[in-house]
């Protein structure tokens, strides 16, 4: 590694021979933040020397250096960690590794050489598990008392508690932080992922969480597990359309058989998941009291009452108020607009009917399905600006942890999109009791979100892509005669393309869009199954090419996310057992209302009766599948075994260590009272 420095700046500019260490203790850079164009030089440094800075002076105390790109001014701080700082922070993060006992455990320094892979240090962690770490405590960098404002910046105010790097983000004075991809990896695992040949072969999901974290990986796993799932209502339906096989016996076993399957599926992924997360050493996370507060949670500095530790407290009874007072009429509005606007449809619906009903021709035929296509693509945009309103919703909020903070945004962007996207369907279903039009509308709904969200997630990624590299490219090229004048002649190329590369690619937002995305598909093809039994077909096509589109956006769009952990699913799981629940509400109900049912009924049953029938058919169905539920465990024996292998090894390590304890307590009182030979005895 060679460097230079910049004139009358003071901070190091370096250029880097390769993205690798050099050598034994080399400088290996893991992740990049890049400022702004005009990011004052005071708050660079500031922000250097806090990165820098010991642990014991509120710093990270990791390696940085500067890479100064002459032709647009910009500043990148690369940041690294010696193998020490990361055993450290692995420490004090209370990392889970694998033990050679064979178990995992939570990582100690002094204990160091009875973990796996403890013998060559430089690939203890993967580069994932580094980067994770190193983001971190980047993010656990927060404002002392004496730090007011950020330097170069007075009207940027820090509080005490709250995280540095986050309030520079926020107000844009860093752009971004991103870790880097290593690019022989991820080739590899494209390779293996989405290439065309192997297509329809399974996910090498061991590898993904590997790359990506355990949360990346679960979804990939869950996608897959759930595509699989549809295969069976798929070819159902397959036959029911082929065979034009209509009668309302058909339906009701049909519902039945969803229904029932449905819950099959879940609790089959919830023992899949298992089986992933004990392989992974994330089964049995620790408990909420224990958890870290969230990098953006702010209030004064006050220490936690469990562990003693300094973090932010913020008052219970604000984050209540702001939720009661704030996000609840917030939320009602915009269910209201969705309502509204629901019935704008059905009016153009109407008005469009009209017309092919007073002219029947090709132009008008197609004008029918106008209404129900813009409704469509327009539920997208309302569902994306929701998404936005609910995040601001749950920053205002003010969380403490992690996990409440994705519990909340989870169910609130479930009640929006499921009231945007479902409540036309019950409508048709329930108050207009029209069976074509909720066929027609269910169908039409479906497949045009599924086309719009392919060509949204597929082909203008791939577009854009193919855009970025040329222009990046012909940029690239104009950059060389500039830096030939301004820098010096050494810096690596492929070093600095693949930076410069990187931070213009998009950033990918999480898995919350993508769980949402399945749920809304989800929702679709079992809430009304019985009237429209093709709708798993559609389903199942459609992610078998959106687990190829994502894993290419993942490997070739997307700048590489911070790996994070997880145990499961989360509220996703909740959420998607909540829809099987109304889903036997609903095909019940469709089923009862079907004209053919009701020649079956007598014609002396009240309408009282015929909704106490079905409400007792509905109970029957519910109970079917709380039994299928109970009966299906959600962990594999061999799991609970090997969980319960791991209590008794750490009991039995606990109790030779206080046997241990008492031993050398026992030594040191016999040694204080026995009593010193006399001279006499000696002679």
């Amino acid at each position: 590694m060679e460097t230079t420095r910049r004139v009358g700046s003071g901070v190091e500019e370096v250029k880097i021979s390769h993205m690798g260490p050099e050598g034994s203790g080399g400088f290996e850079p893991l992740v990049v933040l890049e400022f702004t164009a005009s990011a004052n030089q005071a708050a660079i440094e500031w922000l250097l020397a806090k990165l820098q800075a010991p642990k014991t002076e509120g710093g990270a105390d990791l390696l940085v250096r500067t890479l100064f790109l002459q032709h647009n001014k910009e500043t990148m701080l690369l940041i690294g960690a010696s193998n020490e700082r990361l055993l450290l922070a692995a420490e004090l993060q209370e990392v889970k590794r694998r033990h050679r006992d064979g178990f995992f455990h939570e990582f100690t320094i002094q204990d160091i050489q009875e973990f796996v892979g403890s013998d060559d240090l430089e690939s203890f962690f993967t580069q994932a598990e580094k980067q994770k770490l190193m983001m971190k405590e980047i993010e656990n960098i927060r404002a002392a008392e004496l730090d007011v404002h950020i330097p170069g910046y007075e009207d940027v105010r820090l509080y005490p508690g709250k995280s540095i790097i986050k309030k520079y983000l926020s107000r844009e004075i860093v752009v971004q932080m991103f870790p880097l991809h290593d690019e022989e990896a991820i080739k590899r695992l494209g390779n293996e992922w989405y290439q065309p040949k192997n297509f329809f072969k399974l996910q090498p999901i061991h590898k993904i969480k590997q790359y990506f974290g355990e949360k990346i990986g679960l979804y990939f796993a869950f996608l897959g597990v759930y595509t699989v799932s549809l295969i069976p209502p798929a070819l159902i339906g397959i036959i029911y359309f082929v065979t034009s096989w209509r009668s309302v016996y058909r339906e009701a076993l049909f519902a039945i058989f969803n229904l029932v399957w449905s819950t099959i599926f879940l609790e089959g992924w919830k023992r899949y998941c298992s089986e992933l997360t004990y392989m992974w050493g994330t089964i049995d996370t620790a408990t909420a009291k224990f958890e870290e507060p969230r990098a953006n949670y702010h209030g004064h500095l006050g220490k936690n009452a469990v562990t003693g530790k300094p973090e932010p407290v913020y008052p219970k009874w604000k984050r209540s108020a702001r939720f009661y007072c704030v996000t609840v009429p917030v939320i009602s509005v915009c269910l209201w607009v969705a309502f509204i606007i629901m019935l704008f449809y059905f009016w153009m619906q109407h008005w469009a009917d009209d017309v092919y009903a007073g002219n029947k021709g090709w132009i008008n035929l197609m004008l029918v399905y106008v209404p129900t296509a813009i409704y469509a693509v327009l539920i997208g945009i309302l569902n994306g600006i929701y998404r936005k309103v609910a995040k601001l919703l749950n920053d205002f909020e003010n969380h403490r942890l992690d996990s409440s903070y994705e519990n909340h945004l989870v169910m609130k962007l479930i009640l929006f999109d499921f009231v945007n996207c479902f409540i036309c369907l019950f409508y048709v279903a329930f108050y207009l009791q029209d069976r074509v039009m909720l066929n027609s509308f269910l169908s039409t709904m479906l497949v045009t979100q599924q086309v719009v969200g392919q060509i949204r997630e597929a082909m203008v990624p791939f577009l854009f892509l193919r855009r970025r590299s040329k222009q990046l490219d012909d940029a690239l090229e104009r950059r060389k005669v500039v830096d030939q004048q301004t820098d010096s002649e050494d810096v690596d190329p492929a070093a600095k393309k693949q930076i410069v590369v990187e931070s213009a690619m998009d950033v990918y937002d999480g898995t919350m869009d993508d769980y949402l995305e399945l749920f809304l598909q989800f929702g679709y093809v079992y809430l009304f199954s019985s009237a429209f039994p093709l709708a798993a077909l559609w389903a199942f096509l459609n992610n078998i090419t959106e687990i190829r589109s994502d894993a290419f956006k993942m490997c070739r769009v997307f700048q590489r996310p911070f790996a994070e952990s997880a145990s499961s699913t989360g509220a996703w799981q909740v959420a998607f057992e909540i829809i099987g629940v109304i889903s036997v509400i609903t095909n019940c109900a469709l089923i009862g209302m079907d004209p053919e049912v009701q020649k079956l009924l007598p014609s002396d049953v009240t309408a009282i009766n015929v909704v106490l029938i079905f409400v007792a058919v509905e109970h029957c169905v519910l109970a079917i599948k709380a039994a299928v539920a109970y009966f299906i465990p959600d962990t594999p024996r061999w799991v609970q075994i090997e969980m319960a292998r791991m209590e008794y090894e750490s009991k039995q390590a606990l109790q030779k260590e206080k046997m241990a304890a008492a031993n050398r307590k026992k030594a040191l009182l016999q040694k204080a009272f026995v009593k010193p030979a006399s001279k006499s005895t000696m002679l």
